[in-house]
């Protein structure tokens, strides 16, 4: 019986030896695991902090870009290094590209707010776009009501007691807005709606003029009004030919088939620009938008800017 007992005693010793090896390797396989995945998030986050920061450098290369063109020309148009499209520049193990766009040869959505009769022309240029991208002129009131300062709404706009009813109560800005895509917040503005006018427009400050030079075809037939496709394919194709140096020789140089209405509010020279930066640092992306504002003496400087 003791020579049994024994046997079973050194059988469970055994088992037991063979528990604790399993738990060990189990502890070894788990400590090995969370230090790979600590690893991985070390570089991961390493990645992510360099890709950051290349994009916000692409966004001051930018701002070199535009100020050396400052200092070149006293025009600007789609001619010109800073309208190309930055190829990608390699770094190690990364990259990083962008693209300057005009902000001011887009309209001007803030001009909805202006109270001086002069801001007419603009409205009337913001509403002639809307109609051409499908938009129903509501969608126009509405976001009248959400940037001009008082509290009065228009027969489709809204203000306060509208937004503070909706299931996330806010308040109507009655001011400016900072980026076009704060409009997805008014009233019956769906992102559909949205997509259809989002680049044509910009949100600068009230009065800011559009250029003629750089405006798209859609924002050109919303300026003119009454042009015809063909007529307007050959005023852009003109214009790629030889810039406008004045809004005089614009208006001499429209197709005999366009009349422009008023010269308010345009302009052959641009302050402001829509940057756009993309960078990679191995695995990981980042992007950085930014406007940047030129002008006043000084070094270009960024209005405001999203680095995600």
């Amino acid at each position: 019986m003791a020579g049994i007992a024994m046997t079973r005693m050194r059988g469970a010793a055994i088992i037991l030896a063979m528990l604790i090896a399993a738990l060990a390797a189990a502890v070894a396989a788990t400590v090995f695991a969370d230090q790979q995945r600590w690893v991985r998030m070390v570089e991961h986050r390493r990645d992510q902090v360099q890709a950051q920061a290349l994009a916000m450098a692409g966004v001051q290369w930018t701002r070199q870009i535009l100020d050396d063109d400052a200092r070149r020309s006293d025009l600007d148009h789609l001619g010109e290094t800073w309208a190309l499209t930055l190829p990608p520049i390699p770094m190690e193990d990364g990259e990083v590209r962008g693209a300057i766009v005009d902000a001011q040869g887009l309209l001007n959505i803030n001009a909805l707010g202006a109270a001086d009769g002069s801001a007419e022309q603009e409205r009337a240029r913001l509403a002639r776009l809307f109609a051409q991208r499908g938009m129903p002129p509501a969608a126009l009131a509405a976001m009248s009501d959400w940037i001009d300062a008082d509290s009065a709404a228009g027969a489709s706009g809204g203000e306060d007691a509208f937004y503070l009813a909706q299931p996330v109560p806010r308040l109507a800005a009655n001011a400016p807005v900072l980026r076009v895509a704060e409009l997805g917040m008014v009233k019956d503005v769906t992102p559909q709606m949205l997509a259809a006018v989002l680049p044509f427009l910009s949100a600068l400050p009230a009065g800011t003029p559009v250029n003629v030079n750089t405006a798209p075809r859609e924002v050109l037939a919303a300026i003119l009004g009454n042009i015809s496709g063909e007529s307007l394919g050959a005023l852009v194709a003109d214009r790629a030919r030889k810039p406008f140096t004045t809004i005089a020789e614009f208006r001499s140089r429209l197709p005999d088939s366009a009349a422009l209405a008023s010269d308010v509010a345009l302009s052959v020279r641009s302050n402001y620009f829509y940057v756009t930066i993309q960078a990679r640092q191995g695995a990981t992306r980042s992007h950085a938008r930014a406007l940047i504002r030129r002008g006043g003496g000084g070094k270009p400087e960024i209005v405001w800017q999203v680095v995600e």
